[in-house]
């Protein structure tokens, strides 16, 4: 009788942890695919990212032998699709300059008061899609991943705002007035720069 009993007890407890087990093991098999598919959308982002960074440095006069090692280094990590691949012969071309000779080759490609580069977003669709479940991820990456997409909405208020101060170009205005305006564009498009540049680390550290 009694093991009768113990054998009814362990199948009515098999009965309720079954589902729980199958759901736990559905979740982690989720998350891990969710995961890669981020980490995926993020890798790709960050090497736009980095390709706007340098447009920007390249616009403002400001690349350098730094910036060139941190551009290569990045493009570098993991495989990516084209065009990436090709910068690495050319990076590694600018490398070999002096540094007079990498300022004074970038100096030609400086273009006054930012002109000429119009900021776009990035979206990162399956980074939001999975905004209302990170507390499924570990503690570490999710901050990480917001702290990514923080990132991100404020490079979309940048876009915003330069957008808005171009629409303005077009009004009549005094040439003073014009001046403060495209002085404003240029500290947009170079804050911009700076701030995707961090963007771009965050990711590198997270798909490391």
């Amino acid at each position: 009788m009694l093991e009768k009993i113990g054998l009814l007890c362990v199948g009515w407890l098999l009965g309720l942890l079954g589902p729980l087990l199958v759901d736990h093991v559905r979740r982690e098999r989720d998350n891990e695919l969710g995961r890669k598919a981020i980490l995926s959308e993020l890798h790709e982002v960050g090497g736009i990212l980095a390709s706007v960074v340098h447009t920007v440095q390249s616009k403002d006069g400001t690349i350098d032998r730094k910036h060139l090692e941190w551009l290569k280094a990045y493009i570098e990590k993991g495989e990516r699709t084209d065009p990436f691949p090709k910068w690495i012969e050319k990076l590694e071309a600018f490398l070999s300059w002096t540094d007079d000779e990498i300022a004074a080759n970038f100096e030609i490609m400086k273009t006054r008061e930012g002109k000429g580069l119009m900021l776009q977003k990035y979206p990162v669709p399956l980074l939001d899609s999975r905004v209302s479940a990170l507390w499924s991820f570990e503690t570490e990456f999710q901050r990480d991943l917001l702290a990514i997409r923080q990132g991100m909405h404020r490079l979309d208020d940048m876009v915003d705002r330069q957008r808005k101060l171009h629409d303005m170009t077009f009004s009549k205005m005094d040439p003073e007035n014009r001046e403060a305006l495209e002085a404003n564009i240029k500290e947009t498009v170079t804050f911009y720069g700076q701030s995707a540049q961090k963007v771009v680390d965050k990711i590198a550290n997270l798909t490391s």
